[in-house]
């Protein structure tokens, strides 16, 4: 009798980079998020500033 029976777990072969499968951000996380830019090191801006935008091309439809 096998103490250990269950099934091992199936890792995938191949992992996707984190620029593949960034969506971006809303227009309202965006500005919520250039906000906070203020508590982050000056050296991270550039990261933070650059992260995609969705709807920029005027969709407004999260105006909660």
């Amino acid at each position: 009798m096998n103490r250990f029976s269950r099934k091992p777990i199936g890792l995938p072969l191949e992992l996707c980079s984190p620029s593949q499968t960034s969506k971006g951000l809303s227009k309202k996380e965006h500005d919520h998020l250039l906000v906070l830019l203020q508590w982050i090191p000056q050296a991270f801006h550039d990261f933070y500033k650059n992260i995609p935008v969705l709807g920029q091309q005027g969709d407004d439809d999260d105006d909660d």
